[in-house]
């Protein structure tokens, strides 16, 4: 296939030296503008009709030029479409031609993050679809409508921890919360050390009326186990040497998860062969208290201290011994317990599961750190199960956690003469920052409602706002500052810009906002 792509004076070196990334050989014509993305069809048919297009079988054009661009197939004669935003894309869309299917519209980069996305929720969909089949092997059981194994990414337990001190109303709220980021699971945590039956079943039928998915009772307590079994709890969480008799006389019927501990005599080893003794010590006591669906919780524990290495191993000697049995990790003891961005550690711990065939990752949302953990996993669970079953590196794969990094670099690249040929002044400030007439504003964010707030104060009352602006975005906040008539100088609209642009990233990333004070 012969191959032309069009692009500007200016990107035209950058172009080519993606292209040379590609199996193919195509063509380049840098046309006499500056900024590609600012041609137009119109142009471009202009500046093509001059050129014996007869040997070319298709044309690229920069993905940013805006519009329909077939007018310029039917006034070429050659197939047209829009290829990347940007020049680093194009060794992956050359390299994907013969699969996708281009687009006058839509920037090909666009095609190709969808069809590969695409690819990705249809191998989700056909395991879930397939879940009846997939249900009959040993390796696999069935907690509640949801299906869990090895044939099945890790399922994501969200725990509401303490969740006897809240509401119902609260308590219905995480779990509303939990459930649209993708928790498989809503687990109660009860309070450790106290006894309060009466909550467990409480916050179990809060769940179950506000949402359609498993519910779990995290408990050492047999009094509240029970309570919570009688709420129709789906699956028991800590299950140990102190209590399995006790739990055995009402919850056989459900899953369990059993630990590798006896809290009755204070004994938590931390050895790997310890820790897999006491844990299959567990295992057959379980199995001989009746209990029939069994998961093991090797415990992972925080790093460095007591440290995070050995209980990993643990898990993978025990997958080692046990191939069929399913595996839970609090990966929320890591997580909470980080000083760390959580995206790219929930992206590591859910990998080490995957190799691990572990069934269930745990997690919490306590600290504003840890906050987003749940979508987080949900996401990567996907995405791992996705790289296991291709058998490849969990990498493109249309699925990332990728939030403040990206896979290449995409910035507009320049020609370094532009520099030589054009003047060049340093920016400074001069005058001093001059108050606007109109008044000024104090930038809140409502961060329950997902907005932005902007109060707008004048100068003779500066106790009370004369108006209040709310809005999801920071185009729909200055536009709605700038059309009431709010800002009357350059320098307070630029301000206004700058500083809700940066309470708008505080808000996506769940960082603090304060006002005239950097984010970073």
């Amino acid at each position: 296939m012969k191959i032309l792509i069009v692009t500007s004076q200016l990107a035209e070196p950058i172009v080519s030296r993606y292209v040379k990334k590609s199996k193919f050989n195509p063509s380049i014509i840098a046309l006499p503008f500056a900024v590609a993305a600012l041609m137009t069809s119109r142009y471009i048919s202009l500046n093509l009709t001059e050129i014996n297009m007869k040997n070319f079988d298709m044309i690229l054009i920069p993905g940013l030029v805006k519009g329909n661009v077939s007018t310029i197939s039917e006034t070429i004669g050659v197939p047209t479409f829009k290829g990347p935003r940007h020049a680093a894309d194009i060794p992956t869309v050359l390299d994907m031609l013969p699969k996708i299917e281009l687009s006058t519209t839509t920037p090909a980069c666009d095609i190709i993050r969808e069809e590969l996305n695409k690819k990705a929720l249809d191998t989700l969909k056909e395991v879930e679809t397939n879940k009846k089949t997939l249900l009959k092997k040993e390796r696999n059981i069935q907690i509640g409508n949801l299906a869990v194994g090895k044939d099945f990414p890790a399922r994501i337990v969200a725990e509401i921890v303490d969740a006897p001190k809240m509401t119902n109303e609260e308590i219905k709220q995480k779990a509303i919360y939990y459930t649209n980021s993708g928790a498989d699971i809503i687990d109660v945590g009860m309070v450790a050390g106290l006894s309060m039956p009466r909550d467990a079943s409480r916050a179990i039928d809060a769940i179950k009326e506000i949402v359609d998915i498993p519910v779990s009772i995290d408990s050492m307590n047999p009094i509240e186990i029970e309570e919570a079994v009688s709420a129709k709890a789906d699956l028991i969480v800590s299950l140990d040497a102190k209590n399995i008799v006790d739990v055995s006389k009402f919850g056989t019927h459900l899953p369990v998860v059993v630990l590798p501990t006896d809290f009755r005599k204070g004994l938590f080893p931390r050895k790997v062969s310890e820790r897999l003794k006491i844990l299959e010590e567990n295992i057959k006591a379980s199995k001989e208290n009746g209990f029939t669906k069994i998961i093991a919780d090797p415990i992972l524990d925080p790093l460095i201290t007591p440290g995070c290495t050995e209980s990993i191993v643990a898990t993978y000697q025990f997958r080692e011994l046990h191939p069929n049995i399913p595996i839970f990790l609090g990966v929320g003891n890591v997580t909470e317990l980080l000083d760390a961005d959580s995206p790219g550690v929930n992206a590591f711990l859910a990998g080490i599961a995957a190799e691990m065939d572990v069934s269930f990752l745990l997690t919490t949302e306590v600290s504003n750190k840890a906050r987003g953990s749940v979508r987080e996993l949900a996401k990567v669970s996907d995405m791992m199960f996705l790289a296991k079953k291709r058998e490849s590196i969990p990498k493109e794969l249309g699925l990332d956690l990728l939030i403040l990094k990206e896979e290449k670099l995409k910035s507009e690249e320049y020609s370094k003469s532009i520099l030589k040929e054009t003047e060049i002044i340093d920016a400074e400030i001069k005058d001093e920052y001059r108050h606007d007439p109109k008044g000024c504003f104090k930038i809140l964010l409502e961060r329950d409602k997902d907005s932005i707030l902007l109060l707008h104060y004048i100068r003779s009352n500066m106790k009370q706002p004369e108006l209040i602006i709310r809005g999801k975005t920071p185009k729909e906040v200055y536009m709605a500052a700038s059309q009431k008539g709010l800002i009357s100088t350059l320098e307070h609209a630029a301000y206004l810009g700058s500083e809700v642009e940066k309470a708008f990233t505080a808000l996506k990333l769940e960082r603090s906002y304060i006002q005239d004070t950097p984010l970073f």
